[in-house]
């Protein structure tokens, strides 16, 4: 079976960036990844001042068959962007011959290099934090994205992904995939996905032109949100280039999934992550609260309210479908199925609740 993932020994790795960029490497961890490999680098840089520094990187492996120059320059790009507008990103950094990538000798590999923001995934801080106050902020977070996002969009075109399952409008390469795992999943199951599929695709697709589109990180969830916690908060984080606060309590990393897709989608998929992943607030509840603080930086209309429920319910079935088909491809890589049984769960608790209830709890709080 074709493992997805790159495979390159540390010891290659290594050898690599000392040669390539003039690191003295002195640790290398390999990271939880869905597709291509990822590391966590600290090193010296020998080509540098004298005076002893231990710097930091990421370091992502992909398949040269994978990678498209054009569309990593524009990833470049939007991460450039935000960062001129003042948020905290991982940023691209250059190989020593002023290079964005390198692609190894034997033509089956490309590395990049990465900055490294300072923190701890979201993820490992939920279970201590003021959960409402955190998805409030993570709204206001998302719309002030957003809003800075809008201005390039028009500068930078990206190519569609008609067979991309992660993204939202593309609901029709779940029915697909769906067949491909049926010998995993279960009637019930089926029904339930299939049920809420041709629920989005009545509902929210025929609208689909209508809806404002732009540039989207496309995979904002809480392994790709860096926060600095300390003493039961979320703290502004720190630029990992000079060292000064900036007002943001997230970092954003991770752009390999960038694209032009509405809004209202990445806002439905960040709100499925929320429900999959707080346990200390109501399931329905979060939606309202993200969105109290999304619509201080941008407009929710009633109609986007009455169509949020079916992204959502169809988010959470990407989880389940893509999840599980992915992991028969690499049935060593447990990562493939992250939130796929919690987003079942979900989906099981979320069939006693109409659309129209989720709508009325959340205007419900943005009200209060």
């Amino acid at each position: 079976m074709d493992k997805r993932r790159p495979e390159l020994s540390n010891q290659e790795l290594k050898r690599i960036l000392q040669v390539k960029c003039g690191w003295k490497v002195h640790n290398i961890d390999r990271l939880d990844s869905f597709e291509d490999s990822n590391f966590f680098v600290k090193y010296e840089n020998s080509c540098g001042s004298r005076l002893y520094e231990e710097m930091q990187a990421m370091v992502k492996l992909s398949h040269r068959r994978n990678f498209c120059q054009q569309k990593a320059e524009k990833e470049r790009k939007v991460m450039e962007h935000l960062k001129d507008d003042g948020f905290i990103c991982t940023l691209c950094l250059s190989f020593p011959d002023d290079k964005w990538f390198h692609e190894t000798d034997d033509g089956q590999f490309v590395i990049r290099l990465f900055s490294f923001i300072p923190g701890k995934p979201l993820k490992n801080c939920l279970h201590k934090i003021d959960s409402k106050r955190m998805i409030k902020e993570l709204g206001g977070f998302t719309g002030k994205l957003h809003k800075s996002l809008k201005t390039i969009t028009k500068e930078i075109s990206l190519e569609s992904r008609p067979n991309d399952p992660w993204i939202l409008e593309n609901s029709t390469c779940l029915r697909t995939l769906l067949k491909d795992i049926k010998q995993i999943s279960s009637e019930e199951r089926d029904d339930i996905i299939l049920k809420i599929l041709q629920k989005f695709e009545d509902n929210v697709m025929p609208l689909f032109k209508e809806l404002q589109k732009g540039i989207i990180h496309n995979d904002i969830h809480d392994l790709n949100i860096i926060v600095n916690y300390k003493d039961g908060n979320l703290h502004p984080i720190y630029d990992a280039e000079d060292n000064t606060k900036r007002e943001t309590k997230f970092g954003l990393i991770d752009f390999n999934d960038i694209a032009y897709s509405p809004y209202l989608f990445e806002v439905a998929m960040i709100i499925r992550d929320l429900m999959v992943d707080v346990e200390d607030v109501d399931s329905i509840d979060i939606g309202g609260h993200f969105l109290n603080g999304y619509k201080e930086f941008c407009h929710i209309s009633d109609k986007d309210l009455q169509l949020l429920p079916y992204c959502i319910l169809v988010g959470l079935c990407q989880y389940i479908v893509v999840g599980e088909s992915e992991f028969q491809k690499q049935p060593d890589n447990e990562y493939t199925r992250l939130g796929a049984d919690s987003a079942w769960l979900m989906l099981q608790k979320l069939q006693n609740v109409a659309e129209e209830e989720m709508t009325r709890q959340w205007n419900r709080i943005l009200k209060s």
